[in-house]
C-alpha cells in the first residue's frame, strides 16, 4: 500500500468573536469560551427563555456553500434522538456568523479520564469499564450510519466522548463528520483528521472515507483506552514503524478485545470489521466473556511475539516505559490529540457538500471561581437559615435570618448556567424560607404583642 502524501496545514484559527456577557437573538447569554479549532469556536452560553444551559456553535466563514453545510449538520443535530449523541436545538445566523445551539454535555472527556486514572494507579483503565462505556457509543455512531444519507463522523477518539455525571458516555463532536452517498466518495470539501486516529485513506485527498473509516477511529480510541498509549500514526506505519500489540502493553487484557481492536486497526479498509455493528459485537462478546470469567480478568492467550523494532515508541499517555519485551525508549509527557486539517477549493455548483469541519471543541468545562463562591454561599445561607429557626427557643436568633436571606440572594445573583442543579435549589429554598420564616415569625409577635 503507497503511503499518501500529508496534506499542508489550514491556517491558524481565528480569535473567538463573542465576549461573556453577549446577548445574541435575545435569548442566548453567553457565559464563557470553552473551545475552538481552525473552522470554529464554542460558547458555554445559557437560554435566556428555558433557563437551560447550551452549547453555542459558531462557524469562522460566511460564503454560502458554509451556510449549507453548517445547515446540514444543524439538520441532523436538530432530529437526532439518541442517548450517547449530542443533541442540536437551534440554527440562527447573527452579525455574519453562523451558529448552532446544542447540549452542553457537563462531565469530563474519557482522554482525561484515562490520564486520571493513570496517574493515580500507573495502569489503564479496567477493560471491563472501557467496554462498558464504549458499546454504547458504538450505538451511537451506528445511528449516524443508519442515516438515509449515511453520517461519517471521521474523528471518533477519547477526546471526542464526554462521561456525564450520570456516568452516560456521550458522542460529542460532529465538527468533522461529512455525509456519504453509497458507491461514491465521502461528500465534501474539506478534509481533517486526528494523528493517531486516522486510517491512510482519510490523509488523501481524494476523500474516500466511509463506514470503516469509524470502524478505525473506534479501534484506535480502544487502544488507547486499553494501553494508555497514543496509537502509531497510520503513515508511520505503512513505513517502518509497527504496532505493539495491546497485550504487550497491557498484559491483562483479553485476547477478544485485542482481537477485536487489531482488527478495526488494520490499514486496508477491507480487513477491518466492515460495520459499527460487526465491531459492536465482537465487543459485546468480549464482555461477556469477562462477566463469565470466575477470576479477574487476565490474559487469555499465549505472550505475543513482540513486534519488529518501530523506529519510536508508541506515544505514552502517563504510563512508565513498555515492558522489555518491546525496545527500550524514553517515555514522553502526554499531549492532547491534535487536529491536523486542510481545505480544498470548493464544490462546483451542484457538487458535493459536507458538514462543516471544526475541530478541538469540547462541550464542557472546569468549575469557574464564581461558581464555587456561589456554592460557599448558598451552604452558609443555608446554615445561618437554620441557627435563624432557633428563635422559637430563644427569640434574638431570629438575626440570623438577615445574613440567610442576604448569603442566598448573593449566591443567585452569582450563579452562572454550569452551577449544579442541587446548588440552584439549595438557594432558591433558602431565599424563600428566610422570608417566609421572617414574616412568620414578625406576625407572631405582633399577635403576641398587639400594642
Amino acid at each position: 500500500m503507497q503511503q499518501p502524501a500529508l496534506p499542508a496545514p489550514l491556517a491558524p484559527a481565528q480569535p473567538p468573536t463573542l465576549a461573556p456577557g453577549a446577548l445574541l437573538v435575545g435569548r442566548y447569554h453567553v457565559q464563557g469560551y470553552v473551545g475552538g479549532g481552525g473552522f470554529a469556536h464554542i460558547y458555554r452560553v445559557e437560554d435566556r427563555v428555558l433557563g437551560h444551559q447550551r452549547a453555542l456553535k459558531e462557524a469562522f466563514s460566511r460564503d454560502a456553500q458554509t451556510a449549507q453545510q453548517f445547515r446540514l449538520e444543524a439538520e441532523f443535530l436538530l432530529n437526532a434522538r439518541h442517548p450517547n449523541l449530542v443533541r442540536g436545538y437551534a440554527v440562527f445566523e447573527h452579525g455574519g456568523h453562523f451558529y448552532l445551539v446544542m447540549d452542553y454535555v457537563d462531565g469530563q472527556t474519557l482522554e482525561e479520564i484515562a490520564i486520571q486514572h493513570i496517574r493515580r494507579t500507573g495502569r489503564p483503565l479496567a477493560e471491563a469499564q472501557v467496554l462498558d462505556w464504549m458499546l454504547p457509543i458504538c450505538d451511537a455512531i451506528e445511528t449516524l450510519h443508519a442515516q438515509p444519507m449515511p453520517v461519517i463522523h471521521r474523528d471518533v477518539k477519547p477526546a471526542n466522548i464526554k462521561l456525564t455525571r450520570g456516568g452516560v458516555p456521550v458522542l460529542i463532536d460532529l465538527g468533522l463528520a461529512k455525509l456519504y452517498a453509497q458507491g461514491s466518495n465521502t461528500l465534501g470539501a474539506a478534509l481533517a483528521f486526528t494523528p493517531g486516529y486516522a486510517p491512510p485513506e482519510q490523509y488523501q485527498a481524494s476523500g474516500l472515507t466511509d463506514q470503516r473509516t469509524d470502524v478505525y477511529g473506534l479501534g484506535a480510541t480502544l487502544y488507547y483506552l486499553l494501553t494508555g498509549y497514543q496509537p502509531t500514526e497510520s503513515p508511520a506505519r505503512l513505513s517502518a514503524r509497527a504496532l505493539p500489540a495491546p497485550c504487550l502493553l497491557n498484559p491483562a487484557l483479553s485476547a477478544a478485545s485485542e482481537k477485536a481492536v487489531l482488527r478495526a486497526m488494520e490499514l486496508d479498509p477491507a480487513c477491518r470489521q466492515q460495520s459499527i455493528g460487526a465491531i459492536r459485537r465482537e465487543l459485546a462478546a468480549a464482555r461477556r466473556a469477562l462477566a463469565e470469567s470466575p477470576t479477574p480478568a487476565g490474559p487469555s492467550h499465549p505472550p505475543s511475539p513482540a513486534p519488529p523494532a518501530p523506529s519510536a515508541p508508541p506515544t505514552p499517555a502517563l504510563l512508565p516505559a513498555p515492558s522489555p519485551a518491546l525496545p527500550a525508549a524514553r517515555p514522553r509527557p502526554h499531549t492532547p490529540a491534535r487536529v491536523v486539517a486542510v481545505a480544498y477549493a470548493a464544490a462546483p455548483a451542484g457538487g458535493p457538500l459536507a458538514l462543516p469541519v471544526g475541530k478541538g471543541l469540547s462541550l464542557a468545562s472546569g468549575v469557574h471561581e464564581t461558581e464555587a463562591q456561589a456554592a460557599i454561599a448558598a451552604a452558609l445561607g443555608a446554615v445561618c437559615f437554620a441557627f435563624s429557626l432557633m428563635a422559637l427557643l430563644s427569640g434574638w436568633t431570629i438575626v440570623f435570618v438577615a445574613p440567610a436571606f442576604a448569603l442566598a440572594g448573593w449566591s443567585w445573583l452569582r450563579q452562572v448556567a454550569g452551577m449544579p442543579l442541587e446548588l440552584r435549589w439549595l438557594t432558591q429554598v433558602t431565599l424563600f424560607l428566610s422570608g417566609g420564616w421572617l414574616v412568620v415569625w414578625l406576625l407572631a409577635q405582633w399577635a403576641a404583642h398587639p400594642h
